[in-house]
Protein backbone atom coordinates (compact mmCIF):
# COMPACT_ATOMS: atom_id res chain seq x y z
CA UNK A 1 0.00 0.00 0.00
CA UNK A 2 1.03 3.28 -1.11
CA UNK A 3 1.88 6.11 1.76
CA UNK A 4 0.05 8.83 0.99
CA UNK A 5 -0.02 11.78 3.37
CA UNK A 6 1.46 14.36 1.06
CA UNK A 7 1.01 18.19 1.21
CA UNK A 8 2.65 22.01 -0.36
CA UNK A 9 4.14 24.13 1.29
CA UNK A 10 3.18 27.48 0.06
CA UNK A 11 4.79 30.17 2.25
CA UNK A 12 3.72 33.41 0.73
CA UNK A 13 1.96 34.12 -2.12
CA UNK A 14 1.20 37.81 -2.93
CA UNK A 15 -0.32 39.40 -6.55
CA UNK A 16 0.55 43.00 -6.17
CA UNK A 17 -0.86 45.30 -8.97
CA UNK A 18 -0.23 48.85 -9.53
CA UNK A 19 -2.45 51.57 -10.23
CA UNK A 20 -1.00 54.85 -10.20
CA UNK A 21 1.45 53.91 -8.06
CA UNK A 22 -0.97 52.07 -5.96
CA UNK A 23 -0.50 48.30 -4.69
CA UNK A 24 -3.27 46.14 -4.58
CA UNK A 25 -3.14 42.96 -2.99
CA UNK A 26 -5.71 40.51 -4.78
CA UNK A 27 -4.57 37.13 -3.45
CA UNK A 28 -6.70 38.14 -0.38
CA UNK A 29 -9.03 35.38 1.03
CA UNK A 30 -12.03 37.48 -1.04
CA UNK A 31 -10.24 37.08 -4.05
CA UNK A 32 -8.87 33.78 -4.30
CA UNK A 33 -11.79 31.40 -6.44
CA UNK A 34 -9.94 28.33 -5.97
CA UNK A 35 -7.07 26.42 -4.17
CA UNK A 36 -6.02 23.14 -3.73
CA UNK A 37 -4.09 24.86 -0.54
CA UNK A 38 -5.37 25.65 2.69
CA UNK A 39 -3.49 28.86 4.56
CA UNK A 40 -2.17 27.60 8.17
CA UNK A 41 0.35 30.16 9.91
CA UNK A 42 3.06 30.87 7.27
CA UNK A 43 2.03 28.89 5.21
CA UNK A 44 -0.69 26.67 3.11
CA UNK A 45 -1.28 22.25 3.05
CA UNK A 46 -2.79 20.45 0.28
CA UNK A 47 -6.39 19.57 0.85
CA UNK A 48 -5.69 16.09 -0.11
CA UNK A 49 -9.60 15.04 -1.30
CA UNK A 50 -10.21 11.60 -3.00
CA UNK A 51 -12.76 10.54 -5.32
CA UNK A 52 -15.04 7.58 -3.74
CA UNK A 53 -15.57 4.50 -5.78
CA UNK A 54 -16.12 0.87 -4.98
CA UNK A 55 -13.37 -1.43 -6.60
CA UNK A 56 -14.22 -4.98 -6.66
CA UNK A 57 -11.24 -6.31 -4.59
CA UNK A 58 -11.41 -7.67 -1.09
CA UNK A 59 -11.20 -4.67 1.59
CA UNK A 60 -8.57 -6.84 3.68
CA UNK A 61 -6.17 -7.18 0.67
CA UNK A 62 -5.40 -3.19 1.80
CA UNK A 63 -4.26 -4.49 5.13
CA UNK A 64 -1.74 -6.74 3.90
CA UNK A 65 0.79 -5.84 6.23
CA UNK A 66 -0.95 -6.44 9.13
CA UNK A 67 -2.02 -9.93 9.72
CA UNK A 68 1.04 -12.03 7.43
CA UNK A 69 -2.27 -11.36 4.62
CA UNK A 70 -4.63 -14.08 5.80
CA UNK A 71 -7.46 -12.36 4.88
CA UNK A 72 -9.44 -14.73 6.74
CA UNK A 73 -9.54 -12.72 10.28
CA UNK A 74 -10.81 -8.98 8.73
CA UNK A 75 -14.34 -7.94 8.76
CA UNK A 76 -16.13 -4.90 8.48
CA UNK A 77 -19.55 -3.47 8.30
CA UNK A 78 -21.19 -4.19 4.45
CA UNK A 79 -21.17 0.50 3.95
CA UNK A 80 -17.21 0.29 3.73
CA UNK A 81 -16.20 1.29 0.50
CA UNK A 82 -12.69 1.55 -1.39
CA UNK A 83 -11.47 5.40 -2.28
CA UNK A 84 -9.34 5.84 -5.17
CA UNK A 85 -7.45 8.01 -6.56
CA UNK A 86 -6.76 9.65 -9.82
CA UNK A 87 -3.39 7.93 -9.58
CA UNK A 88 -4.47 4.90 -8.28
CA UNK A 89 -3.92 4.82 -4.44
CA UNK A 90 -6.19 2.96 -2.66
CA UNK A 91 -8.28 3.57 1.06
CA UNK A 92 -11.06 2.40 2.91
CA UNK A 93 -13.97 4.53 3.59
CA UNK A 94 -15.75 4.62 6.77
CA UNK A 95 -18.69 6.39 5.73
CA UNK A 96 -20.76 6.71 9.37
CA UNK A 97 -20.19 6.41 12.65
CA UNK A 98 -21.44 2.61 13.04
CA UNK A 99 -19.10 1.97 10.59
CA UNK A 100 -16.03 -0.71 11.45
CA UNK A 101 -13.25 -2.78 10.37
CA UNK A 102 -12.87 -5.55 13.18
CA UNK A 103 -9.51 -7.69 13.04
CA UNK A 104 -9.15 -10.86 14.77
CA UNK A 105 -5.02 -10.28 15.30
CA UNK A 106 -4.64 -12.08 18.94
CA UNK A 107 -3.42 -15.06 16.95
CA UNK A 108 -0.33 -13.05 15.18
CA UNK A 109 1.25 -10.17 16.93
CA UNK A 110 -0.50 -10.54 20.46
CA UNK A 111 -0.40 -14.32 20.80
CA UNK A 112 1.10 -15.29 24.39
CA UNK A 113 4.18 -16.73 22.65
CA UNK A 114 5.17 -14.13 20.66
CA UNK A 115 6.35 -11.68 23.75
CA UNK A 116 6.26 -7.69 22.54
CA UNK A 117 9.04 -5.71 23.66
CA UNK A 118 8.80 -2.39 21.23
CA UNK A 119 6.10 -1.52 19.24
CA UNK A 120 4.36 1.00 16.71
CA UNK A 121 1.02 0.64 15.21
CA UNK A 122 0.92 3.26 12.35
CA UNK A 123 -2.01 4.32 9.91
CA UNK A 124 -3.02 7.44 7.44
CA UNK A 125 -6.41 9.36 8.11
CA UNK A 126 -8.82 11.90 6.14
CA UNK A 127 -10.98 12.74 8.71
CA UNK A 128 -14.67 13.88 6.80
CA UNK A 129 -15.95 15.28 9.51
CA UNK A 130 -13.53 16.23 12.68
CA UNK A 131 -16.23 15.23 15.20
CA UNK A 132 -15.87 15.52 19.44
CA UNK A 133 -14.16 11.90 20.31
CA UNK A 134 -14.06 10.39 17.07
CA UNK A 135 -12.96 6.72 17.49
CA UNK A 136 -10.15 5.99 15.34
CA UNK A 137 -8.32 2.85 16.48
CA UNK A 138 -9.02 0.78 19.54
CA UNK A 139 -7.81 -2.78 20.79
CA UNK A 140 -9.79 -2.90 24.41
CA UNK A 141 -11.09 -5.73 27.35
CA UNK A 142 -12.46 -5.57 30.65
CA UNK A 143 -10.56 -8.12 33.21
CA UNK A 144 -10.53 -9.24 36.76
CA UNK A 145 -7.21 -9.00 38.85
CA UNK A 146 -9.02 -10.66 41.82
CA UNK A 147 -9.70 -7.51 43.83
CA UNK A 148 -12.23 -6.21 40.80
CA UNK A 149 -13.10 -5.57 37.40
CA UNK A 150 -10.42 -3.17 35.32
CA UNK A 151 -9.94 -1.54 32.33
CA UNK A 152 -7.30 -2.42 29.47
CA UNK A 153 -6.38 -1.35 26.33
CA UNK A 154 -5.17 0.92 23.64
CA UNK A 155 -7.15 3.90 22.08
CA UNK A 156 -6.70 6.71 19.32
CA UNK A 157 -9.57 8.85 19.50
CA UNK A 158 -10.12 12.71 17.80
CA UNK A 159 -10.44 14.97 21.14
CA UNK A 160 -11.43 18.35 20.92
CA UNK A 161 -9.67 18.63 16.93
CA UNK A 162 -6.26 16.25 18.19
CA UNK A 163 -5.31 12.71 17.77
CA UNK A 164 -5.04 11.21 21.29
CA UNK A 165 -3.70 8.24 22.38
CA UNK A 166 -4.74 6.44 25.65
CA UNK A 167 -2.96 3.26 26.93
CA UNK A 168 -4.85 2.01 30.08
CA UNK A 169 -3.40 -0.79 32.21
CA UNK A 170 -0.43 -1.66 29.64
CA UNK A 171 2.28 0.05 30.76
CA UNK A 172 3.84 -1.69 33.89
CA UNK A 173 6.96 -0.82 36.13
CA UNK A 174 7.87 -2.89 39.51
CA UNK A 175 4.15 -5.11 39.09
CA UNK A 176 2.15 -1.69 39.06
CA UNK A 177 -0.03 -0.63 36.37
CA UNK A 178 0.01 2.90 34.69
CA UNK A 179 -2.29 5.28 32.42
CA UNK A 180 -0.58 7.25 29.96
CA UNK A 181 -1.79 9.57 27.22
CA UNK A 182 -0.53 11.38 24.61
CA UNK A 183 -2.61 14.36 23.45
CA UNK A 184 -0.28 17.14 22.00
CA UNK A 185 0.07 18.29 18.74
CA UNK A 186 -1.61 19.55 15.70
CA UNK A 187 -5.10 20.19 15.09
CA UNK A 188 -6.40 18.40 12.42
CA UNK A 189 -8.19 19.59 9.47
CA UNK A 190 -11.50 17.85 7.44
CA UNK A 191 -10.12 16.49 3.93
CA UNK A 192 -6.73 16.24 4.95
CA UNK A 193 -4.57 13.18 4.93
CA UNK A 194 -2.03 12.95 7.89
CA UNK A 195 0.03 9.79 8.25
CA UNK A 196 -0.47 9.14 12.77
CA UNK A 197 1.82 6.72 14.68
CA UNK A 198 2.54 6.04 17.97
CA UNK A 199 5.91 4.17 19.40
CA UNK A 200 7.64 2.29 21.99
CA UNK A 201 11.20 1.58 22.51
CA UNK A 202 11.45 -0.73 25.57
CA UNK A 203 15.11 -0.30 25.68
CA UNK A 204 15.19 3.36 26.74
CA UNK A 205 10.98 3.79 27.51
CA UNK A 206 10.61 6.51 24.84
CA UNK A 207 6.71 6.96 24.21
CA UNK A 208 6.50 8.76 20.95
CA UNK A 209 3.28 10.28 19.06
CA UNK A 210 4.40 11.22 15.62
CA UNK A 211 2.66 12.88 12.66
CA UNK A 212 4.00 12.96 9.24
CA UNK A 213 7.02 11.11 10.59
CA UNK A 214 7.69 14.46 12.75
CA UNK A 215 7.57 13.81 16.67
CA UNK A 216 4.72 15.54 17.86
CA UNK A 217 4.52 14.44 22.31
CA UNK A 218 7.28 12.73 23.59
CA UNK A 219 7.30 11.29 27.07
CA UNK A 220 9.75 8.52 29.07
CA UNK A 221 8.07 5.79 30.87
CA UNK A 222 11.01 5.16 33.09
CA UNK A 223 11.64 5.41 37.13
CA UNK A 224 12.74 8.28 36.84
CA UNK A 225 10.43 10.21 34.03
CA UNK A 226 13.76 10.94 31.98
CA UNK A 227 16.09 8.86 29.70
CA UNK A 228 18.20 7.78 32.87
CA UNK A 229 15.70 5.99 34.24
CA UNK A 230 14.90 2.39 34.67
CA UNK A 231 11.66 1.60 31.49
CA UNK A 232 8.05 0.45 32.09
CA UNK A 233 7.26 -3.37 30.78
CA UNK A 234 4.38 -3.91 28.57
CA UNK A 235 2.10 -6.38 29.47
CA UNK A 236 -0.26 -7.05 26.85
CA UNK A 237 -1.80 -10.28 27.95
CA UNK A 238 -5.05 -8.74 29.32
CA UNK A 239 -5.68 -7.94 25.15
CA UNK A 240 -4.81 -11.08 23.81
CA UNK A 241 -7.78 -12.06 22.99
CA UNK A 242 -9.70 -9.27 21.61
CA UNK A 243 -9.84 -7.78 18.18
CA UNK A 244 -8.27 -4.65 16.99
CA UNK A 245 -11.37 -2.04 15.66
CA UNK A 246 -10.64 0.69 13.41
CA UNK A 247 -13.96 2.66 13.17
CA UNK A 248 -16.89 3.02 15.22
CA UNK A 249 -16.84 6.66 15.82
CA UNK A 250 -15.02 7.91 13.24
CA UNK A 251 -16.38 9.41 9.32
CA UNK A 252 -13.59 9.37 6.47
CA UNK A 253 -10.66 7.12 4.96
CA UNK A 254 -8.29 5.00 6.91
CA UNK A 255 -5.36 3.93 4.91
CA UNK A 256 -2.26 1.45 5.35
CA UNK A 257 -2.71 0.33 9.01
CA UNK A 258 -0.12 -1.59 10.44
CA UNK A 259 1.02 -2.93 13.65
CA UNK A 260 5.08 -4.32 14.56
CA UNK A 261 7.01 -5.36 17.22
CA UNK A 262 9.23 -3.23 16.81
CA UNK A 263 10.17 1.12 17.32
CA UNK A 264 10.25 2.80 14.59
CA UNK A 265 11.52 6.54 14.46
CA UNK A 266 11.78 7.10 10.64
CA UNK A 267 9.09 6.93 8.54
CA UNK A 268 9.17 6.78 4.27
CA UNK A 269 6.85 9.05 3.28
CA UNK A 270 5.57 11.72 1.09
CA UNK A 271 5.87 14.89 2.35
CA UNK A 272 4.01 16.83 -0.10
CA UNK A 273 1.82 16.27 -2.88
CA UNK A 274 2.99 16.39 -6.54
CA UNK A 275 1.32 19.48 -7.24
CA UNK A 276 -0.70 22.45 -5.55
CA UNK A 277 -2.77 25.15 -7.42
CA UNK A 278 -4.13 28.55 -6.32
CA UNK A 279 -6.46 30.38 -9.04
CA UNK A 280 -8.00 34.25 -8.79
CA UNK A 281 -11.17 35.03 -9.27
CA UNK A 282 -11.51 37.56 -12.41
CA UNK A 283 -10.45 40.65 -11.64
CA UNK A 284 -10.91 44.06 -13.17
CA UNK A 285 -8.61 46.81 -11.71
CA UNK A 286 -11.01 49.83 -10.54
CA UNK A 287 -13.70 48.88 -13.60
CA UNK A 288 -11.12 50.54 -15.86
CA UNK A 289 -9.43 49.17 -19.15
CA UNK A 290 -5.40 48.62 -18.93
CA UNK A 291 -2.59 46.95 -20.66
CA UNK A 292 -0.57 44.71 -19.10
CA UNK A 293 3.19 45.48 -19.08
CA UNK A 294 4.88 42.97 -17.50
CA UNK A 295 3.97 39.51 -15.14
CA UNK A 296 7.13 38.72 -12.62
CA UNK A 297 7.13 36.00 -9.78
CA UNK A 298 10.04 35.15 -8.13
CA UNK A 299 10.43 32.36 -5.15
CA UNK A 300 12.58 29.58 -4.14
CA UNK A 301 12.89 26.86 -6.57
CA UNK A 302 15.06 23.62 -4.66
CA UNK A 303 16.37 21.22 -6.55
CA UNK A 304 14.10 19.51 -9.06
CA UNK A 305 10.74 22.15 -8.28
CA UNK A 306 9.35 24.10 -10.48
CA UNK A 307 6.47 26.92 -10.08
CA UNK A 308 4.45 27.70 -13.23
CA UNK A 309 2.36 30.77 -13.82
CA UNK A 310 -0.04 31.12 -16.20
CA UNK A 311 -2.82 34.14 -17.01
CA UNK A 312 -5.74 34.89 -19.35
CA UNK A 313 -7.20 38.30 -19.86
CA UNK A 314 -9.91 39.77 -22.44
CA UNK A 315 -11.58 43.07 -22.60
CA UNK A 316 -15.05 41.14 -22.37
CA UNK A 317 -16.36 39.74 -18.98
CA UNK A 318 -15.52 36.11 -18.88
CA UNK A 319 -16.33 33.88 -15.36
CA UNK A 320 -13.76 31.67 -14.09
CA UNK A 321 -15.32 28.11 -15.43
CA UNK A 322 -15.35 29.50 -19.27
CA UNK A 323 -12.91 27.35 -21.07
CA UNK A 324 -12.75 28.88 -24.11
CA UNK A 325 -10.53 31.85 -22.81
CA UNK A 326 -6.87 29.67 -23.14
CA UNK A 327 -4.66 30.18 -20.18
CA UNK A 328 -1.00 31.64 -21.55
CA UNK A 329 2.01 30.10 -19.56
CA UNK A 330 4.83 32.85 -18.71
CA UNK A 331 7.94 31.29 -19.99
CA UNK A 332 10.19 32.72 -17.49
CA UNK A 333 10.29 34.63 -14.29
CA UNK A 334 10.41 38.40 -15.76
CA UNK A 335 7.71 38.87 -18.50
CA UNK A 336 7.08 41.73 -20.44
CA UNK A 337 3.29 41.33 -21.98
CA UNK A 338 2.48 43.75 -24.70
CA UNK A 339 -1.30 43.44 -24.58
CA UNK A 340 -4.08 44.54 -26.09
CA UNK A 341 -6.16 47.12 -23.90
CA UNK A 342 -8.38 44.46 -21.71
CA UNK A 343 -10.68 44.93 -19.00
CA UNK A 344 -10.71 41.31 -16.91
CA UNK A 345 -7.91 39.34 -15.83
CA UNK A 346 -7.52 35.64 -13.72
CA UNK A 347 -3.89 34.47 -12.55
CA UNK A 348 -3.32 30.51 -11.90
CA UNK A 349 -0.49 29.92 -9.95
CA UNK A 350 0.97 25.94 -10.28
CA UNK A 351 3.52 23.95 -7.64
CA UNK A 352 5.44 20.94 -8.44
CA UNK A 353 7.43 19.12 -6.07
CA UNK A 354 10.62 16.82 -7.34
CA UNK A 355 10.01 13.19 -8.36
CA UNK A 356 10.33 12.23 -4.52
CA UNK A 357 7.66 14.32 -2.98
CA UNK A 358 9.99 15.67 -0.27
CA UNK A 359 10.60 19.39 -1.56
CA UNK A 360 8.60 21.80 -2.61
CA UNK A 361 9.40 25.37 -3.86
CA UNK A 362 8.11 28.52 -2.26
CA UNK A 363 6.32 31.18 -3.95
CA UNK A 364 7.04 34.84 -2.69
CA UNK A 365 5.22 36.92 -4.96
CA UNK A 366 3.76 37.60 -8.73
CA UNK A 367 3.88 41.04 -9.70
CA UNK A 368 1.17 42.82 -12.28
CA UNK A 369 2.55 45.59 -13.94
CA UNK A 370 0.63 47.59 -16.21
CA UNK A 371 -0.62 50.90 -16.85
CA UNK A 372 -4.12 52.89 -17.74
CA UNK A 373 -5.10 53.68 -21.14
CA UNK A 374 -3.40 57.16 -22.90
CA UNK A 375 -6.34 59.16 -23.81
CA UNK A 376 -6.15 61.08 -26.91
CA UNK A 377 -6.16 65.19 -26.75
CA UNK A 378 -9.08 66.89 -27.04
CA UNK A 379 -10.60 68.85 -29.62
CA UNK A 380 -9.77 72.32 -29.97
CA UNK A 381 -10.64 75.87 -31.92
CA UNK A 382 -14.28 74.54 -31.37
CA UNK A 383 -16.57 76.98 -33.81
CA UNK A 384 -20.41 77.03 -34.01
CA UNK A 385 -21.88 78.52 -37.20
CA UNK A 386 -26.14 78.90 -36.87
CA UNK A 387 -27.89 78.13 -39.82
CA UNK A 388 -31.32 77.70 -41.07
CA UNK A 389 -32.75 74.95 -38.32
CA UNK A 390 -29.37 74.17 -37.96
CA UNK A 391 -25.78 74.44 -36.78
CA UNK A 392 -22.55 73.09 -38.23
CA UNK A 393 -19.74 72.48 -35.74
CA UNK A 394 -15.81 72.79 -36.79
CA UNK A 395 -12.95 71.87 -34.11
CA UNK A 396 -9.38 71.01 -34.89
CA UNK A 397 -8.09 67.36 -34.08
CA UNK A 398 -4.87 65.96 -32.95
CA UNK A 399 -2.72 63.87 -35.00
CA UNK A 400 -2.63 60.81 -33.11
CA UNK A 401 -4.52 57.49 -33.84
CA UNK A 402 -7.93 58.91 -33.99
CA UNK A 403 -11.18 56.66 -34.76
CA UNK A 404 -13.98 59.32 -34.75
CA UNK A 405 -15.39 62.32 -32.93
CA UNK A 406 -18.92 62.50 -29.99
CA UNK A 407 -20.89 65.41 -29.97
CA UNK A 408 -22.32 66.16 -26.82
CA UNK A 409 -24.99 69.22 -27.03
CA UNK A 410 -28.16 70.27 -25.11
CA UNK A 411 -30.32 73.43 -24.24
CA UNK A 412 -28.37 74.42 -21.29
CA UNK A 413 -24.78 75.12 -20.53
CA UNK A 414 -23.21 71.69 -19.06
CA UNK A 415 -26.13 69.46 -19.14
CA UNK A 416 -25.93 67.58 -22.27
CA UNK A 417 -28.17 64.75 -23.86
CA UNK A 418 -31.60 64.65 -22.43
CA UNK A 419 -34.04 62.72 -23.88
CA UNK A 420 -34.40 65.08 -27.52
CA UNK A 421 -30.51 64.63 -27.66
CA UNK A 422 -29.04 61.90 -27.93
CA UNK A 423 -24.91 62.36 -28.30
CA UNK A 424 -23.80 62.22 -31.89
CA UNK A 425 -20.97 60.17 -33.08
CA UNK A 426 -18.73 60.47 -36.14
CA UNK A 427 -15.95 59.52 -38.33
CA UNK A 428 -12.81 60.89 -38.11
CA UNK A 429 -14.13 64.39 -39.92
CA UNK A 430 -13.47 67.60 -38.49
CA UNK A 431 -16.98 69.42 -39.17
CA UNK A 432 -20.52 68.32 -38.59
CA UNK A 433 -23.95 69.96 -39.39
CA UNK A 434 -26.54 69.15 -36.64
CA UNK A 435 -29.93 69.46 -38.00
CA UNK A 436 -33.36 69.83 -36.69
CA UNK A 437 -32.77 72.30 -34.14
CA UNK A 438 -35.33 75.30 -33.11
CA UNK A 439 -34.37 78.78 -33.96
CA UNK A 440 -35.70 79.66 -30.80
CA UNK A 441 -33.93 78.22 -28.58
CA UNK A 442 -29.68 78.62 -27.51
CA UNK A 443 -27.82 75.57 -28.07
CA UNK A 444 -24.67 74.33 -25.84
CA UNK A 445 -21.95 72.05 -27.63
CA UNK A 446 -18.71 70.40 -26.46
CA UNK A 447 -16.77 67.56 -28.20
CA UNK A 448 -14.50 64.65 -27.43
CA UNK A 449 -12.20 62.45 -29.63
CA UNK A 450 -12.10 58.79 -29.42
CA UNK A 451 -9.03 57.38 -30.28
CA UNK A 452 -5.86 56.79 -28.14
CA UNK A 453 -4.38 53.57 -27.40
CA UNK A 454 -6.54 51.02 -28.02
CA UNK A 455 -8.43 52.71 -30.15
CA UNK A 456 -11.69 53.55 -28.56
CA UNK A 457 -10.90 55.81 -25.33
CA UNK A 458 -12.31 58.32 -25.37
CA UNK A 459 -11.17 62.28 -24.13
CA UNK A 460 -11.88 64.87 -21.67
CA UNK A 461 -14.47 67.57 -22.85
CA UNK A 462 -13.63 70.28 -25.42
CA UNK A 463 -14.20 73.99 -24.48
CA UNK A 464 -17.78 74.57 -24.55
CA UNK A 465 -19.27 77.14 -27.69
CA UNK A 466 -22.83 77.74 -28.00
CA UNK A 467 -25.30 79.36 -30.64
CA UNK A 468 -28.64 79.61 -31.65
CA UNK A 469 -30.30 78.35 -35.21
CA UNK A 470 -30.64 81.36 -37.87
CA UNK A 471 -29.73 84.21 -35.91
Amino acid sequence: MESNVRYIILTLLILYTTINANTVNVFSANNIYYSSLNRIDEGFVLKNTRKISVINSDVAELFNGVINKNYKNIFFTKDIKVIREDNGVRAILLPNIKSYIKIDDNEYQFSRDNKINSFTIEFYLNPYQIRMNSKVYSKISIYNDGTGSKYSGIRANIINGKMVWQFNNIFMYEGKYYNVTLSKGEYLKENEWRHHSISFDATTGKLVKYIDGLEEEVIYLTSTGDRTGSPYTINFDNITSVPTYLGQGFIGGIDSFNFIPIYKNKFELYQYEKSGELITKVLNFNNQNFFIDTIDYNGIIKDKTYIDVYYRASENYFSEENDNIEWVRLENKNNIINSKKIKYIQLKAVLETDNKRDKTPVLEAIKVGYHLPKKPLKPINIKATPLNGSIMLQWEGSHEDISGYKIYYGTESGIYNNANNEPIIVDDINEYIIDNLDNNEIYYFRVTTIGGEGGNIESDFSEEVYARPNY
